[in-house]
């Protein structure tokens, strides 16, 4: 399978250049770079060195490349605000897309490649990782096997350290529109899990989003940061679930901690980002004997669900195959539940979330 690389920077060359190369544990991936695309050939010419027989060229070649020699696979992994407009001119020649998360950083551009695809011969999957890590793997098995009945509520918190957080507001993420703020940055990786685990789609959203300890043009945060950091939201799901979701910044720990309660009993999830290992903990209704289960936290950028995302790839790309991966629907679902929850924090009231097969067309 010939890839066609768009992006060269740091997501590129600490997960996909090395994937490509054929490093370990990649030595037997059926993958060929063919090209390294980036407004900065510099850098692209930086990647395209280390990848035999692959070329750099800048996005103005692009149309070109995708034509005449046919990628079997595009990859776009370029700053957020952009993927929208690489993924749909690859879905436009009919080639199959793999964008990295979030799918597009406004609801509009989201449900617009959701369209792009329908309307392609191509192929769009979205790169929400965290559905490949070990432990959240055997969540959704836990849950699909009906371990803890029929869910009937949830809460999930994640937290992040103060170097992890302060980040955010001084790179290029604390601009709303490079970004869509954290609710799409960091809560779409979140927010696609738990619709994966319900198994449902989000329809409704009140929220709170306020600036408590990076506030612009203070403690050196740039006066142009206007991102929010401290995110609650109340979502309600299709299934009649609402799961309590919240992102709390600058505390001593990185990870979180998600309760899922259900008919037959509760199900505790303590995901550790940083060392591990992860905790796992079924608890019957009955109050009997607690089941709790050690998961290690596996080696590799995102706790191993880089390596096991791109091993699974090949795979997801055969005709017929389960369905793993999150789809254009399922990743435009997500930005839209967090775009939703902006409008309900400015607005002071519950919002449906819009749905990306039936939005109306319209100007972004």
């Amino acid at each position: 399978m010939t890839v066609l690389l768009i992006g060269a920077g740091t997501r590129t060359r600490k997960l996909y250049g090395p994937w490509l190369s054929g490093l370990p544990p990649y030595e037997a991936e059926p993958v060929r770079p063919l090209a390294v695309v980036d407004t900065d050939l510099t850098a692209a010419r930086d990647v395209a060195r280390d990848l035999p027989g692959a070329t750099a060229a800048h996005p103005r070649d692009l149309d070109r490349i995708l034509a005449d020699d046919r990628p079997g696979l595009v990859v776009v992994a370029t700053p957020d605000a952009t993927h929208h407009d690489y993924a749909a001119r690859a879905l436009a020649a009919g080639r199959t897309v793999l964008v990295e998360k979030p799918i597009a950083t406004t609801a509009a551009d989201a449900f617009a490649l959701v369209r792009a695809e329908q309307a392609s011969g191509g192929r769009l999957l979205v790169g929400h990782n965290l559905r490949f890590t070990n432990i959240h793997a055997q969540v959704r098995d836990l849950l699909a096997g009906g371990h803890i009945g029929t869910v009937t509520g949830a809460d999930f918190h994640y937290t992040l350290n103060p170097s992890h957080s302060r980040s955010y507001f001084t790179r290029w993420h604390r601009a709303r529109a490079a970004s869509g703020g954290l609710e799409v940055t960091k809560a779409s990786h979140h927010l696609d899990l738990l619709a994966w685990w319900l198994d449902a789609r989000p329809v409704a959203v009140t929220a709170l989003l306020e600036r408590r300890h990076y506030r612009p043009g203070h403690g050196g945060i740039p006066a142009d940061a206007d991102i929010h950091d401290s995110l609650n939201a109340l979502i309600q799901y299709t299934s009649g679930v609402t799961v309590h979701y919240a992102l709390t910044l600058n505390a001593p720990t990185e990870g979180y901690t998600c309760t899922l309660r259900g008919t037959k009993g509760v199900c505790t999830v303590r995901y550790d980002a940083r060392s591990g290992p992860h905790l796992l903990q079924l608890q019957a209704l009955d109050g009997g004997h607690a089941t709790r289960r050690r998961v290690t936290r596996e080696e590799g950028s995102h706790a191993g669900a880089d390596r096991r995302m791109l091993l699974a790839l090949p795979q997801a790309l055969a005709p017929g195959a389960p369905r793993r991966f999150a789809t254009a629907a399922d990743a435009a679902l997500a930005v839209a539940t967090g775009t939703t929850m902006h409008d309900s924090s400015t607005h002071g009231r519950l919002l449906p979330v819009p749905q990306p097969l039936t939005v109306p067309e319209g100007p972004r």
